[in-house]
């Protein structure tokens, strides 16, 4: 689906009527859904407010062979890309996005929390996926706090919503196996740390129900076919608004935490443009009105400042020391190395 936000009103073409005459149009790719909607309304109607152009939204499910397809034609229809952290190292050491030194820039101090500036790209959000629970079905005096608790199925009977994904799944299995979360990635990448991880997976297999989308895992829970699920932190706080309902995330079990990039296209006609879109965007008044949008932690941490008590209850600011973090090279190096073979493996295991 592709959106244009326009510029809609007469006195903001008067305000705006010097640039008009310059007005360009440029296209702005997302993941759709609620994260799309979200930037659609903090990010790009803002820029095009402000500045006097046309951006054209479009969707984009993480398929690098859509950004590849583009640089071998030499059709760009895309200018600015929203990426994983695996997707923006692997996009920009193929060459298919453009490297920028954000950090002579933006100040790499305020994008630290999020990971830092990638070779091409800036976080623009940091996502956290947790231990989640239903307060209303489970008290929360007696309820999980670590994720051995997840795995205790004797003490709470009922099934565990898990993603149906080696990457963050192998992560929570060596934190329920009691490895720290800022060293998860250390054991993962080390001798005998995958076999670890499946054996712990193996443990709770009969209990898990997997799921595949964000929605899935809140549909599950919310129904009651889990009594508890690894969740991403946006999808649970957009589940309690959407549904009054009572969902608790526990950050303090540990969590997996990471972000996506924008970066731009390679060869993008519209560079500097693009990049004054994702400057725009990176700022701490568009950064919280994301997060306020979706509830998930803006990447820029001036953005933190500007956000209520209650806004910053959802988000896990006072919890990254609990976090293991989905960006740095290990983790870009391993996934990157291992990620194939990791997920057909994890994918026969899942099937067994």
């Amino acid at each position: 689906m592709r959106i244009h936000t326009m510029i809609a009103t007469a006195a903001l073409a008067l305000c705006v009527s010097a640039s008009m005459a310059s007005a360009e149009t440029i296209t702005a790719v997302h993941n759709g859904g609620t994260v799309g909607a979200a930037q659609h309304e903090a990010f790009f109607v803002p820029f095009a407010e402000a500045r006097g152009h046309t951006v054209v939204e479009d969707t984009f499910n993480q398929e690098l062979a859509k950004l590849r397809s583009q640089i071998e034609t030499g059709n760009l229809i895309w200018d600015v890309v929203s990426v994983t952290a695996i997707n923006e190292a692997t996009a920009c050491e193929e060459g298919l996005l453009e490297r920028v030194d954000w950090a002579a820039i933006l100040d790499l101090e305020d994008f630290k929390g999020a990971g830092g500036f990638g070779e091409c790209g800036v976080p623009n959000n940091l996502v956290s996926g947790g231990l989640v629970y239903d307060a209303d079905v489970i008290d929360p005096a007696d309820a999980p706090r670590t994720w051995a608790d997840f795995w205790n199925v004797e003490k709470w009977p009922g099934k565990r919503g898990m993603l149906y994904r080696a990457e963050q799944t192998l992560e929570v299995a060596l934190m329920a196996d009691g490895v720290p979360p800022q060293d998860v990635m250390t054991v993962l990448s080390s001798d005998g740390g995958v076999e670890r991880a499946f054996a712990k997976l193996e443990e709770l297999k009969p209990h898990i129900m997997w799921w595949k989308s964000g929605d899935e895992s809140m549909q599950n829970i919310l129904s009651g076919e889990v009594v508890m699920t690894f969740a991403w932190n946006g999808r649970v706080a957009t589940a309690n608004k959407s549904n009054d309902r009572n969902l608790k995330i526990v950050f303090d079990a540990g969590h997996v935490s990471g972000s996506q990039y924008f970066a731009i296209m390679k060869g993008a006609p519209k560079l500097d443009l693009a990049k004054e879109l994702i400057l725009f965007s990176s700022s701490p008044k568009a950064q919280a009105q994301y997060s306020r949008l979706i509830d998930y932690a803006p990447a820029n941490a001036e953005a933190f400042d500007l956000l209520t008590e209650a806004e910053l209850a959802t988000l896990p600011r006072d919890h990254l020391d609990k976090a293991s973090f989905q960006n740095g090279q290990l983790y870009l190096n391993f996934w990157l190395d291992n990620g194939d073979t990791l997920l057909q493996r994890f994918l026969r295991f899942a099937a067994q």
